[in-house]
C-alpha cells in the first residue's frame, strides 16, 4: 500500500499515512494536534507490496549459444 506525506497548517506537524490510493485524497488527522486543516504533499510515494523482496531469475540460456 501507498504512502503518502502530509503537513498540519495549524501546527506543522509533517507526518505520512499509508493508505489506499482511492483515500489519499480524503482530509486526514493530524497525529499531533488533532486538526483537519492538513494537505497532501508532493513528493515521491513509497510503495511497499508487505513481502519479501524478491530477486528476478536470469534469463534462460539458448539451446543455440
Amino acid at each position: 500500500m501507498p504512502r503518502y506525506q502530509y503537513g498540519c497548517q495549524d501546527c506543522g506537524e509533517s507526518f505520512e499515512k499509508e493508505l489506499r490510493m482511492s483515500q489519499s485524497g480524503e482530509t486526514q488527522i493530524c497525529p499531533a494536534c488533532g486538526s483537519d486543516q492538513t494537505r497532501k504533499r508532493i513528493g515521491a510515494v513509497a510503495v511497499t507490496s508487505g513481502g519479501p523482496a524478491r530477486q528476478s531469475a536470469p534469463p534462460p540460456r539458448s539451446p543455440f549459444t
